[in-house]
């Protein structure tokens, strides 16, 4: 192999490689660890529909623009499952309940 080729070789799997690492077969991402806004839906939901968090299932971010959009799903203690989203950082989460024949 020419070193030319070999070099071509390196750069091609310098480009591969971050998407392989990046899970691109799995959408959801790992929450931030910064537990703000963790507090905010764990507060809001509360409020809203009477849900202790249990947990949060599933987290996806997407940027528009400049800002990040979060969405994703959470369980309650007792057993109901909500869809939350919030278009922008300064704006309210939003729920729906996640019954079988919707999600």
């Amino acid at each position: 192999m020419t070193p030319a080729k070999a070099a071509i070789l390196s750069l091609g799997l310098l480009l591969v490689l971050p998407l392989a690492a990046r899970g691109e077969d799995k959408p959801d991402i790992e929450p931030p660890a910064d537990t703000r806004w963790r507090l905010l839906l764990k507060n809001q939901v509360k409020a809203e529909k009477n849900c202790d968090l249990a947990d949060v299932l599933t987290y996806s971010e997407l940027q528009i623009g400049a800002e990040i959009a979060i969405s994703g799903k959470i369980a309650c203690v007792d057993g109901r499952e909500y869809d939350y989203s919030r278009p922008r950082p300064h704006l309210e989460f939003e729920f729906r309940l996640c019954e079988p024949s919707v999600c």
